[in-house]
């Protein structure tokens, strides 16, 4: 009797001690391999609505989740199983996989709702993961957040990113020279004969965890007759929000390689950006203007502003990059400014490299950057899917 009595301290004292280490280290956020987060609701509790919940493998075992959202068991810091019990019952009328049972070590991440939406987006199986506290914000003398010094690149595209930091910023605004594409003609869909490769010049931005892609992509035309061109030949603006948005397919709102264009995205007010693209001329003939919504740009909300150059590949989105010749040459950015304020207001400050995270990816020897006025944030950029030597 007293060994059983022993026994059962022990083991007790052991979930005590685990669930006390989880806890007392305060862990407040997941970090995807990605480099996005998203916060821990709590620990060892009923998961509510649209929450993210921690819990200990002895926690879970005796008090499992419900069927409404997914679970995802750690072990070793990598995601071992991602159990989606919501996609699975309501999605695809199947029945309930039910709770993860294990005999690993490690803990159970659960989320519901935007919280779950986040977890499919940026954890698979054998990813590593990092659960802990929020980094200490450092900022400097003009009280605006530093930027972080290195980002992990988002899979799927060659591409050129410069990014602010999460700040009380309040739009990104840039005078660009638009490159020229030139596409791999060995990568072609089998289904239309069309390019697997795309190209794109935008800016855009991030507020909790919603991202917006906001600018101008490679796109077909149609004459004047409304016949539409067999392959892509003209810059027309696009923004990405819950959906893929592309302005008309009209001549005024085409660009051509060679061609210097204003670019835009503001906060238009709670939950809305403006993007706007005009002719880099006093005044413009080619103006495209649109207001969107942009839920998680709400007020005191930290918000992360960007511009990109991009070869992108269709269906191949948080995957590792396919081999491809395609390229987009002779881009320059002459100028790129942050807003901080509102309207007439807004402070005006160059994103020079005190201001940004320089990431080139899938890695630096497929993205050429030349300087041409660091303080300005004005440089040459070149993309390549196969590197120059």
């Amino acid at each position: 009797m007293l060994n059983k009595l022993n026994q059962y301290l022990a083991a007790a004292l052991f979930l005590a001690v685990f669930a006390c280490a989880v806890n007392a280290q305060n862990k407040t956020q997941i970090t995807a391999p990605n480099g996005q987060v998203y916060k821990i609701s709590g620990t060892d509790r009923l998961r509510k609505d649209e929450e993210l919940v921690v819990y200990t493998l002895a926690y879970y075992a005796k008090n499992p989740t419900n069927q409404s959202g997914v679970d995802v068991l750690v072990a070793d810091d990598k995601v071992a199983v991602v159990q989606d019990r919501a996609g699975a019952v309501y999605l695809q009328s199947k029945p309930d996989p039910g709770a993860i049972k294990t005999d690993k070590k490690g803990y159970i991440l659960s989320a519901h709702g935007a919280a779950r939406k986040w977890v499919l987006a940026n954890l698979k199986v054998g990813d590593a993961v990092k659960l802990g506290d929020a980094p200490a914000i450092v900022k400097n003398a003009a009280g605006e957040v530093a930027p972080a010094a290195s980002l992990p690149c988002f899979e799927g595209a060659y591409y050129r990113k410069v990014v602010s930091s999460f700040d009380a910023w309040t739009g990104i605004v840039g005078i660009v020279k638009l490159g020229t594409p030139k596409v791999d003609e060995s990568r072609l869909s089998e289904k239309d004969r069309q390019p697997l490769d795309n190209f794109s010049v935008y800016m855009g931005g991030r507020a909790g965890d919603k991202e917006i892609d906001a600018g101008l992509t490679w796109a077909f035309t149609k004459d004047e007759q409304g016949n539409l061109s067999k392959q892509r030949n003209a810059w027309r603006p696009f923004w990405r929000n819950e959906t893929w948005n592309n302005a008309p397919a009209e001549k005024q709102f085409y660009w051509y390689p060679g061609d210097t264009v204003q670019m835009a995205v503001i906060v238009a007010g709670p939950g809305k950006l403006r993007l706007v693209i005009a002719d880099a001329t006093p005044q413009p003939k080619r103006v495209f203007q649109i207001e969107f919504d942009a839920k998680t740009f709400a007020p005191n909300t930290p918000r992360q502003f960007k511009r990109v150059n991009a070869i992108d590949q269709f269906g191949n989105e948080g995957k590792p990059v396919q081999p491809t010749k395609a390229e987009v040459t002779g881009a320059e950015w002459l100028q790129t400014i942050l807003l901080r304020g509102a309207g007439a207001d807004a402070k005006q400050l160059p994103m020079d490299k005190t201001r940004l995270t320089d990431m080139r990816c899938s890695s630096e020897k497929h993205i050429v950057v030349t300087a041409t006025d660091a303080a300005k944030g004005a440089e040459k950029i070149d993309v390549y899917g196969t590197p120059k030597k």
